[in-house]
């Protein structure tokens, strides 16, 4: 599933290894449905709204950011034969070498799990908003960090009621010290 590092190796940033990975897929599965659930999404949402998750490993150069944990990006791929429309999709480029850093930062290894499941589903919550035309793709940087609250208490808002341990630790994180301070080296 994921290639053999090459940007992120020659860029000499951090990867997921093997158990980071098992960690991802499963917390993909649980954000994937907390966020369905809570928006009470039909079967076809994420057909109509396709994205893609990519790690260091598989980001293009100017997919890699210092800044932040993950970014979502809105791609275009070209009409396919029979259809006359560009289709519209989205990729969710986590960055590894900074949610591995502030994991190390911490020293609290079992963070991790917890992390990637809000992680996702702050991304995920984004993917919806873009996708139902709540919030527009572009805008300005004051719209940006407005947008980043709103989905904050949105993503924490739907992983109250999901169980799994340190999760509450990862959110009071984010509530006391803000998004910006965990990718903050």
């Amino acid at each position: 599933m994921h290639k053999t590092s090459c940007e992120a190796v020659l860029a000499g940033l951090r990867a997921f290894g093997r158990w980071e990975l098992g960690l991802l897929d499963r917390a993909m599965s649980l954000s994937e449905e907390a966020v369905s659930d809570y928006f009470r999404l039909s079967e076809g949402f994420w057909g109509r709204h396709p994205f893609e998750l990519r790690t260091a490993v598989q980001l293009l150069p100017n997919e890699i950011s210092h800044e932040c944990l993950a970014q979502v990006l809105r791609l275009r791929r070209p009409a396919s034969e029979g259809r006359l429309r560009h289709r519209d999709f989205y990729r969710i480029c986590l960055q590894d070498h900074n949610l591995l850093g502030l994991i190390e930062r911490e020293g609290q290894r079992e963070l991790l799990g917890p992390l990637l499941v809000y992680v996702l589903t702050h991304e995920l919550v984004h993917v919806v908003r873009f996708g139902k035309y709540l919030r527009l793709f572009d805008a300005s940087a004051n719209e940006r960090r407005r947008e980043e609250d709103t989905v904050h208490r949105l993503a924490a808002d739907i992983l109250t009621g999901v169980s799994l341990p340190r999760l509450e630790t990862v959110l009071n994180f984010y509530e006391s010290r803000g998004s910006m301070h965990f990718a903050q080296q």
